[in-house]
């Protein structure tokens, strides 16, 4: 099913051919004017969507479009009608997806939130749980007993009046985890992923600056899982200083990396261009942002198709924190680096590695240093860098962009104090 802001859709996936239409409901008050649904949920069967600028849900009976055509009453001037007995209700058949938000009566099937007054922005369902975002608050719901299945009840001390959602593309599940970019409320934006019903903040203090001075209306949440590791990716089109940019949160780490994409022919770095992550042939396949085309991860594959015959390869980097020796100066003697590098097809090649130094806190990097990694099959070398200078702060950024895999597994530095200044 797709909901695009105006209309809902569905395709079906065994017969094919076109979308369909969904015919939707009259708002409940509104009359005459149609819901603006901007998402669609399923949960035990029952479909669900938003109305845009609302505080009001539509759901439908379990598994509507099940059946071509359904019967329900027939209805005159707002009165049911009876066949000739005039005890047995007069039934009719229409077509299942005219009717998809109406019970057997005609009459739309809806729910508004009980706690708060809050628009609904966006819905995610996990499992029999329905979670209901709001710019200002966020609901769990369920499904009713079996007395109750029509009904929708809300989870009992799962109401968050201080977090809601800022950015309704943002929700995205990895894992049972339910991430999204919340609204400045509380402590500005950031990024929370929900567990059941907890909440917890994942971004880091650096990552929540650049959402505060950004365009996060249309940012987009997508996650994925590979390696064991499961990943929730946030793309800012419109990032600090208009920039389009990428941030991928591992999970199993705990950590954030930015992934980024270099422009073919002026070598800049942009917004990662993959994104819209979905499983399919046992592998994970991600859409283009640029052209539109399908690509997929290769591990054995270590640069990044711009068409079909150009490539640029791929950039892997790391960076220090700010280096400091009790705020003293000091001679940085000796940088070491644990790197080991995977195979390529010539064994005479020794692959390199570049070091850049900042003295601005990271703000800006100065000339690059290149040392040599190791042929292959030498697994025990150590790259090392010496006589790197005096200093008083810096940050040091390692850059790897050989055709081939990389592991960095550790790093040690070597400073003499200096007794004077700088």
């Amino acid at each position: 099913m797709i909901a695009d802001g105006s209309n809902l859709f569905y395709y079906n996936l065994k017969e094919g051919g076109s979308l369909h239409y969904i015919n939707l409901p009259d708002r409940i008050n509104e009359q005459g004017i149609k819901i603006k649904p901007t998402h669609v949920q399923v949960v035990s069967g029952s479909i669900i969507v938003n109305d845009s600028g609302s505080g009001y849900a539509y759901y439908s009976i379990p598994y509507p479009l099940s059946q071509e055509t359904r019967q329900v009453y027939k209805i005159v001037n707002g009165e049911v009608q009876y066949k000739p007995d005039n005890i047995t209700p007069d039934t009719e058949t229409v077509q299942s997806d005219q009717y998809v938000f109406l019970d057997d009566y005609g009459t739309p099937l809806y729910k508004n939130g009980e706690s708060n007054s809050d628009s609904i922005n966006a819905l995610y369902a996990i499992g029999s749980n329905l979670i209901v975002f709001g710019p200002k608050s966020i609901e769990f719901w369920q499904r009713g007993d079996a007395e109750q299945y029509q009904t929708w009840v809300r989870t009992s001390y799962t109401f968050n009046r201080e977090v809601g959602l800022d950015s309704p593309k943002s929700v995205a599940s990895v894992n049972n985890n339910v991430c999204f970019v919340s609204n400045g409320m509380n402590a500005g934006r950031a990024v929370f992923a929900i567990a059941g019903t907890e909440f917890q903040k994942i971004s880091e203090t650096w990552l929540d600056e650049i959402l505060d001075n950004s365009d996060t209306d249309n940012a987009i949440g997508f996650a994925y899982s590979r390696s064991n590791h499961a990943f929730y990716g946030l793309y800012i089109p419109n990032a600090q200083n208009k920039r389009s940019r990428t941030f991928v949160y591992d999970f199993s780490t705990k950590q954030w990396a930015e992934r980024s994409s270099r422009n073919f022919k002026t070598g800049r770095d942009s917004a990662w261009n993959l994104i819209y992550p979905v499983w399919f042939d046992n592998r994970t396949v991600f859409g283009h942002i640029e052209d539109g085309e399908l690509v997929y991860l290769d591990d054995n594959f270590h640069k990044e198709e711009v068409n079909e015959n150009e490539t640029v390869s791929l950039i892997r980097r790391r960076q220090s924190p700010v280096i400091l020796n009790n705020y003293q100066n000091f001679t940085f003697d000796e940088l070491g680096v644990e790197l080991n590098t995977g195979t390529i097809d010539d064994y005479e090649v020794n692959p390199k590695v570049q070091l850049e130094i900042s003295e601005d806190g990271g703000n800006s990097f100065g000339n690059t240093i290149l040392e040599e990694c190791g042929k292959t099959g030498q697994y025990f070398y150590r790259v090392r860098f010496l006589n790197m200078g005096i200093q008083r702060l810096c940050v040091v950024r390692l850059t790897f962009s050989e055709n081939m895999d990389v592991t960095l597994t550790n790093a040690s530095i070597r400073v003499s104090p200096l007794g004077f200044s700088i």
